[in-house]
């Protein structure tokens, strides 16, 4: 086994078979240049929990931050050894709606090299851990390459951390890069484990094994005559939906106050497409006590084909998200084909309006760290699933809407899927009714919407639904302010905001009559 190396806070796999030798494929890297326009790297970040010091049987949550950089995106100097090193400048910050949290910051240089070529070889990656606040959390990190400060990489995200009740539940789940038994202090050490995460929810086809993570939390809440628990961690085509195939671990659990959900699937036979890992917590009598769910993509050129299925449960009446009937070379033929990059980003957010909780979290992962390939697969299967026989007919059905929508909404350079007004819209059609109060007495600019009727995307129908979009003073567009269905904004002090001048509150408004205490 190959030891490990930290070089101020660096952690470097003299190995390339045992960690990180498919950094490469996750960037596509092209050619070495000492001439970069900005640092690639890849970010991510998981909550657990930890006991807390100050009382016990209470938990606090800890976040893990990770990061890895393309040493080809550095600037490196060369020290009087004559050995050619960078160093980076990482500053990192939790906050929430009462200020700063956390915050650090600190620098890390490379293991020294004495030819680009070894440069090249470089394995940078770094995870530190972060006690954080219940609630809404923002996450900022910035990489800066400290022979050049305009070089860097930002990366940042909001997330919401539960207050645990008095029952079990998962962390999130993680998936790993590579995990081996050690007795090495670094900081990916974690249960007697070198433990390393990997930074993209994506598996090419040179992993055969998908590696996860995950902690349950207060089993030992359970009643006994809930035992035995079972927890079973499996791969799903949809996130409410039994295991797929036979990609599945199971394991009987004892009370404790954490446990863990740690191993190993082999995925040489699971096709390329879009899947989940789950886990859950069974009782007895199979009722599920907890649970947790992830996304993540599979590309598999060449999966080996398992002949014998007479174990392999029949999924006809699950919606597929895979890839697996479409030859990958051919991709370059589909209607994905002709978009360039970033038009392959406007329609990723042209389907946000129509994306549950986890595609929205998929768009969204997208978005700040584009896998162009990736990208493009997300959006040939998800028209797929709409038109299996003919995916670019959904698609050209689609787009047409999204024309329709920019005639009606496109402001000031924004195109009109990208407003509040566009948005809505697209994600529930033309409302019943539209109310344009342009001049009202002691109020702002404001529309409201009314629907009779509308379908929300877990299925569920809403009768007399209004939304108030208002134009905030200087803006040139409207944004949505108030709705009064469940899942949708609702903002109860929506008269701060929409009237002004000291006059209060207008009786007589139209807003007052279509909103009022809704």
């Amino acid at each position: 086994m190959s030891k490990p190396v930290y070089w101020f806070g660096v952690y470097i796999c003299q190995n390339t078979e045992i960690i990180m030798q498919r950094f490469i494929v996750c960037f596509l890297f092209l050619c070495f240049s000492v001439r970069v326009m900005a640092i690639e790297a890849l970010a991510a970040h998981n909550v657990f929990y930890v006991s807390d010091p100050a009382q016990t049987n209470k938990l606090i949550p800890s976040a893990e931050l990770y990061w890895q950089i393309n040493p080809r995106t550095l600037h490196y100097t060369t020290t009087p050894e004559k050995n050619i090193i960078a160093r980076i400048k990482a500053n990192i910050l939790f906050a929430n709606d009462s200020g700063v949290v956390k915050e650090d910051s600190y620098i890390i240089q490379t293991l020294p090299k004495t030819t680009l070529k070894d440069l090249a070889n470089n394995k940078i990656i770094d995870l530190r851990r972060y006690t954080i606040p219940f609630g809404f959390v923002h996450l900022k990190l910035v990489l800066t390459d400290m022979a050049d400060s305009t070089n860097k990489y930002t990366f940042t995200d909001s997330f919401r951390v539960a207050t645990p009740e008095k029952a079990p539940f998962y962390s999130g789940l993680q998936l790993l890069d590579t995990a081996f038994e050690s007795i090495a202090e670094t900081p990916f050490k974690k249960n007697g484990r070198e433990q390393v995460p990997s930074c993209i929810n994506f598996l090419d086809d040179t992993r055969h094994f998908l590696h996860y993570y995950a902690e349950l939390y207060q089993s030992d809440k359970i009643s006994p005559s809930d035992y035995p628990l079972i927890q079973k961690v499996f791969i799903a085509k949809k996130p409410d939906v039994d295991a797929f195939g036979n990609f599945l671990k199971r394991d009987t659990i004892k009370a404790q106050h954490t446990a863990q959900a740690f191993g190993s699937i082999n995925i040489e036979s699971l096709t390329s497409g879009n899947y989940y890992l789950k886990t859950t917590l069974e009782n007895k009598v199979h009722r599920v006590i907890a649970t947790q769910v992830l996304f993540f993509q599979r590309l598999n050129a060449h999966p080996v084909i398992i002949k014998d299925t007479s174990t392999v449960k029949k999924t006809e009446d699950v919606s597929d998200t895979g890839i697996e009937h479409i030859n990958l070379v051919n991709l370059n033929k589909t209607f994905v084909a002709k978009y360039t990059l970033p038009q392959v980003r406007g329609i990723l957010k042209m389907l946000l309006p129509f994306s549950d909780d986890m595609g929205t979290r998929t768009i969204n992962n997208f978005l700040k760290d584009p896998e162009e390939l990736y990208m493009r697969y997300y959006i040939y299967n998800y028209f797929l699933n709409i038109n299996k026989d003919n995916p670019e007919a959904a698609w050209k059905e689609f787009s047409n809407k999204v024309i329709d929508v920019n005639k009606l909404y496109t402001a000031h350079g924004t195109l009109g899927y990208e407003t509040d007004r566009g948005f809505m819209y697209l994600k529930y059609g033309p409302p019943s009714d539209i109310i344009t109060v342009e001049n009202e007495s002691g109020t702002l600019p404001y529309e409201i919407w009314q629907y009779n009727t509308l379908t929300q995307t877990n299925h569920k129908e809403v009768t007399d639904a209004a939304f108030l979009f208002y134009r905030p003073q200087g803006a040139f567009d409207y944004k949505l302010l108030h709705t009064t269905i469940d899942g949708e904004v609702q903002n109860e002090a929506w008269r701060t905001y929409l009237y002004v001048g000291g006059g209060g509150v207008n009786g007589n408004s139209r807003a007052e009559q279509y909103i009022g205490n809704k």
